[in-house]
């Protein structure tokens, strides 16, 4: 969680905090809490808020019970087990109801930037959360590195502890992206599925949970139990000699590559953003760029960071960039150019054509939205 304010230079952080998820989930209130002192003790003017999978731009006031149970899509069996990702829609409707400045924001399938072939049947190009480092690297292209907007074609990967997610940028605006259960493998999550094991998954798990898909990630190598092991630790594990350590670092520096790559298909990147708690293990940074390295001197691109701050995520500092620009602030170049006004009235379901899913998952949203009402 970070807060900014405007200055002659430009911006300042005014406050900065991470907030473990599993605080959130446990005491959702925490983030109410915390958003209510800042406005106090901070002046705080306009807050943007992790909205899950998306919702299409929209005062947090105005967002809809069944907006928010879409933005935070579980079955009721999930709902029953007490799923983690029930925390952040907790707080998403605490926030809504406690006439906070507070805006929800779209994920990178709801943006009219990325092309129509581009969506269909896919729901995770990137959580809002990843439009946010989208935002943050956009931030430092321009106002660090000199490029205009219209030059800035990027390709912003995140490795995180859960999952890899990786956006392209074109202009200044996002035209294409994997999001974690898209991507080639994470630490956690297995990414993007073999169909067949879907298939099998049908067959034997009708009911499967969600959290299958923070499993199967390349931390299965390490063949102990979850949660596994931090980056940090894994890292200092290999450099020992520990052959499945080094084995998952392979995988990671792979799969990011991957993707990384793949994109160079709608996008011809000046800056590859490497961000993420992986992409700070400076053996995995290395092996990324070792990979992708052919690519970057082809181009005559090089890959770059956003500058860090003490404690919190970019994707952090890139929602209080978006807070800035949709309170009419500098940074409203940024919120334009990713043109977020355009995501209202949109779902991240709405290009689900396959057999009709999108349509009857939105229906049966709505119906239990109504009933617990």
């Amino acid at each position: 969680m970070v807060a900014v304010e405007e200055n002659a230079a430009g911006l300042r952080i005014v406050y900065e905090e991470s907030i473990p998820r599993r605080i959130v989930v446990e005491n959702p209130g925490v983030v109410l809490d915390t958003l209510r002192r800042l406005v106090d003790e901070k002046g705080v003017e306009s807050i943007v808020m992790s909205s899950g999978y998306g919702v299409g731009l929209k005062r947090a006031s105005e967002a809809e019970p069944w907006e928010i149970a879409v933005a935070t899509l579980i079955h009721p069996g999930d709902e029953a087990r007490g799923l983690r990702i029930l925390g952040l829609r907790r707080a998403m409707r605490l926030v809504a109801e406690s006439g906070l400045p507070a805006w929800f924001t779209p994920g990178v399938v709801q943006l009219p930037t990325v092309p129509l072939h581009r969506k269909l049947d896919r729901i995770d190009l990137g959580t809002s959360d990843k439009l946010y480092t989208v935002a943050a690297a956009l931030w430092d292209a321009v106002e660090n590195r000199g490029l205009d907007p219209e030059n800035a074609d990027l390709i912003v990967a995140e490795i995180g502890y859960a999952y890899t997610a990786v956006m392209a940028v074109k202009s200044g605006r996002v035209v294409d992206g994997h999001g974690g259960t898209v991507s080639h493998r994470g630490y956690m999550g297995a990414g993007l599925w073999d169909a067949e094991v879907a298939y099998i998954a049908a067959w034997l798990e009708p009911r499967y949970s969600k959290e299958l898909l923070f499993r199967g990630g390349a931390a299965e190598l390490l063949e102990e139990n979850y949660p596994p092991p931090p980056p940090e630790t894994v890292a200092e594990r290999a450099r020992k000699g520990d052959d499945r350590a080094r084995h998952v670092i392979e995988a990671l520096a792979e799969a990011a590559a991957k993707d990384i790559l793949a994109l160079t298909a709608v996008v011809k990147p000046r800056l590859v953003y490497l961000t993420g708690r992986w992409s700070r293990v400076r053996e995995l940074r290395a092996e990324v760029e070792e990979r992708i390295g052919y690519m970057l001197r082809s181009l005559g691109a090089e890959t770059a960071e956003v500058p860090a701050t003490a404690r919190a995520k970019e994707a952090a500092f890139g929602a209080a960039l978006l807070a800035n620009g949709l309170a009419g602030g500098r940074y409203r170049w940024i919120t334009e150019r990713l043109r977020l006004g355009e995501t209202r009235g949109t779902t991240p379901l709405d290009w689900v054509r396959l057999g009709g899913l999108g349509e009857k998952a939105l229906q049966h949203v709505r119906r239990r939205s109504r009933a617990a009402d």
